[in-house]
């Protein structure tokens, strides 16, 4: 896990597996079983009825869930090329700050001798330049990162709002109820525990936990 000491904060926090994992989870078949052979009469054509509002809800919920892991698989693919970038920046920074540390110390030690030696004042004021130039970048490294930060977040909600449009309204609650434990588990491992309790629901629980 990388420690962004050259940015100094995360830009991109998330874990691909844990998305992966929660996207596998919400293909998970379930088979709805059917009247037994040779049962008849008015409660086995009442069970026949039910069952098939069940399949209907079922369906309603596998076709929910697969859409659901469509959005998680790309949200996983986003976080990846977030990864890299917020990893590609942090490497810059680190050798910017590196950089930068020294020329600082040219600074110092050129400033010092053009106290005593006017010739070494073009020294001073060319250590000065390039030190300047430094701190330039680092502060584009710096902003660029951040503006990774806000983007990252925003299709991090805009992720939530996907998993609310594509959750189901069924009367299934066991199903239900495990598909927000499924999007408060990829909440947790995004980005940390839960907040305090607020709306139900797996795109609720997602939200919360990008909060």
């Amino acid at each position: 896990m990388t420690d962004y000491r050259g940015l100094g904060f995360d830009p991109a926090p998330g874990s691909a597996e844990a998305v992966a994992a929660v996207s596998a989870r919400c293909v998970v078949d379930v088979v709805v079983p059917g009247v037994p052979a040779g049962w008849t009469g008015v409660a086995a054509e009442g069970l026949t009825t039910r069952l098939e509002a069940v399949v209907s809800e079922l369906t309603a919920v596998r076709h929910a869930m697969r859409a659901a892991a469509e959005v998680l698989d790309a949200w996983a693919t986003t976080l990846l090329g977030n990864q890299r970038r917020a990893e590609d920046l942090d490497r810059r920074a680190v050798r910017l700050r590196r950089d930068l540390a020294e020329a600082a110390d040219e600074v110092d030690h050129a400033g010092a001798l053009a106290r005593f030696t006017p010739a070494h004042a073009e020294v001073h004021a060319a250590a000065a330049a390039r030190h300047d130039e430094l701190a330039r970048q680092l502060d584009e490294v710096l902003a660029e990162a951040r503006l990774l930060a806000r983007d990252h977040h925003a299709e991090a909600r805009r992720v939530a709002e996907r998993l609310r449009s594509e959750e189901p309204s069924t009367a299934l609650a066991d199903t239900l109820a495990g598909f927000s434990a499924l999007t408060a588990d990829l909440a947790s491992v995004l980005l940390g525990p839960p907040g305090p309790a607020g709306p139900r629901g797996a795109a609720a629980a997602f939200a919360a936990g990008l909060g």
